[in-house]
Formats: C-alpha cells, structure tokens, sequence
C-alpha cells in the first residue's frame, strides 16, 4: 500500500475514534485496528508519523507508547494536503 494511503487510514481511523485532547491510545491499540496484514504497515507509518513535525500525530504521555492527534484541523488539513478527502 502506498505510504501516504496508509498515513491517511491512520489519521482517519484516528479522527474517528476522536482520539485527541486528552485522550489517547497505545500504539498497539490502534495498529489492532486494522487487518492484521496491515498491522505491520500501521505500526512503522505511526512510528514515522510522530517523527515528522508536519504529521498531525504526536506521542502523550510519560511511557510515551501513547499517541494522539494534535488538533482535528491539523488532522483534516494533513489529509487533504495528501490528495484524500477528509471524513
């Protein structure tokens, strides 16, 4: 799957479950989201994605295995600037 479809599921997915503010989710929690041929792919793109500044993900929390969207904006914005439409 290419890198920026698979960057949108996860946004979406993660806009769905309003997984911002002060709640958040364990990595693992939202790779198990997915199909588990997917799950691999979920996992490196969150990894990836709390990494890039630009990515509207961010780690939480003081073991910081726990991520969250920094703001349902920044999350739409980052889909649409990837070429998808936002839910």
């Amino acid at each position: 799957m290419e890198r920026e479809a698979m960057n949108t599921k996860v946004v979406k997915k993660l806009l769905r479950k309003n997984v911002v503010g002060k709640h958040n989710k364990t990595v693992d929690t939202v790779k198990n989201w997915f199909p588990t041929h997917l799950q691999d792919d979920a996992k490196d793109v969150i990894k990836e994605m709390v990494r890039d500044p630009e990515a509207p993900v961010e780690r939480y929390g003081g073991a910081r295995n726990a991520i969250r969207l920094t703001s349902v904006e920044d999350a739409k914005r980052y889909i649409e600037d990837l070429g998808f439409d936002p839910p």
